[in-house]
């Protein structure tokens, strides 16, 4: 007799406590996220028709169009993910705790960089609309709570329920069928959602001209269009081949980290942070609320790319047993 709320899972003595109600839960919480990127299409769109639409020139409509994109991308994800977790599918689950986990180490680095930007940039905006200090201080407050909310509580609130061995136990129970990501060790997988995120973000590079940053150079146009494309197609196909851990997938993320993060430091360090918003296409009000703010040097930013990548590179090595011959499925 197991205790009052605990299920046996089928074949097994394994027991666990049901969590249907938490997939349901959980899965009407994505499938609203989903309905409001949905809802940012048309507000968007709004927003470019009341600003003067054709008349701010066409890189205010590719900024739009980029943004229309990403949030139909991102609402047609959540739907599918929420529509998944309610009907208890692993594979929902599986790519819910992978992006979850992406969301939340990328959400972390955000609310740390806001500490250190967003109070120069709104000094910037209130010089410019004139804002009393008292109304800034409260704007700081809330903005770093909505990004505390979004950026870290949601998505660790995700990964603590989705990774809950009970989660994946009710799932087995109630979806017993073999799934794609069965094959897919939770690591490996968030590696592979990791590398369909960076390709699908090549979408927004239109808004920004196309600019790519090329050991030194701002590439912009057709000039930067280019490899962008080949990162696109890279990143898709690192996605691909890391969800089915072929070794080529390895040795191809290491090599992409790699040349990433040369590229990306070398050009920090002889392109300062007001060169290269200056050479960029943005609106001449928000240029001016840009080039207020107070970057930090050269250095510090060379600083931060070397840690990221380097962090990254010392990620690909830990999982590098998962893309040998018949590696060992491993749970995190």
């Amino acid at each position: 007799m197991n205790p009052q709320g605990y299920e046996t899972l089928p074949g097994t003595d394994e027991v666990y406590r049901d969590r249907s109600l938490g997939l349901v839960v959980f899965g009407v919480i994505e499938i609203l996220i989903g309905a409001f990127c949905a809802l940012l299409v048309p507000l968007a769109l709004l927003a470019w028709w009341v600003s003067g639409g054709d008349a701010n020139g066409s890189a205010t409509l590719r900024s739009t169009l980029a943004v229309v994109v990403i949030y139909l991308v991102m609402a047609a994800l959540f739907v599918w993910l929420g529509v998944g977790s309610i009907r208890a599918r692993r594979w929902a689950c599986d790519v819910m705790l992978a992006i979850s986990r992406i969301w939340l180490m990328t959400g972390v680095c955000t609310l740390l960089l806001s500490w250190f930007v967003l109070p120069g940039l709104l000094r910037g905006v209130g010089a410019a609309e004139g804002l009393p200090s008292e109304i800034l201080l409260v704007a700081v407050g809330v903005t770093l709570a909505i990004v505390s909310l979004i950026y870290v509580l949601l998505p660790g609130a995700f990964v603590l329920f989705y990774r809950s061995p009970d989660v994946m136990a009710t799932c087995r129970a109630r979806d017993p069928r073999s799934q794609f990501t069965d094959e897919c060790p939770p690591r490996v997988l968030t590696l592979a959602v990791l590398w369909g995120m960076a390709a699908i973000s090549v979408v927004a590079m239109p808004a920004y001209d196309w600019a790519f940053p090329f050991f030194g150079r701002l590439l912009l146009g057709a000039a930067g269009a280019v490899p962008w494309i080949a990162v696109f197609v890279v990143c898709a196909a690192l996605a691909w081949g890391s969800c089915r851990r072929r070794p080529w997938a390895w040795w191809g993320a290491v090599a992409a980290t790699a040349a990433a993060a040369a590229t990306t430091v070398v050009t920090s360090i002889r392109i300062s942070p007001e060169a290269m918003v200056r050479a960029l296409p943005i609106a001449d009000d928000q240029m001016q609320i840009l080039a207020s703010i107070s970057w930090p040097g050269v250095w510090a930013i060379s600083l931060v790319w070397i840690t990221v990548w380097a962090s990254m590179l010392i990620y690909l090595f830990t999982m590098r047993s998962f893309f040998r011959p018949h590696p060992p499925l491993v749970n995190d």
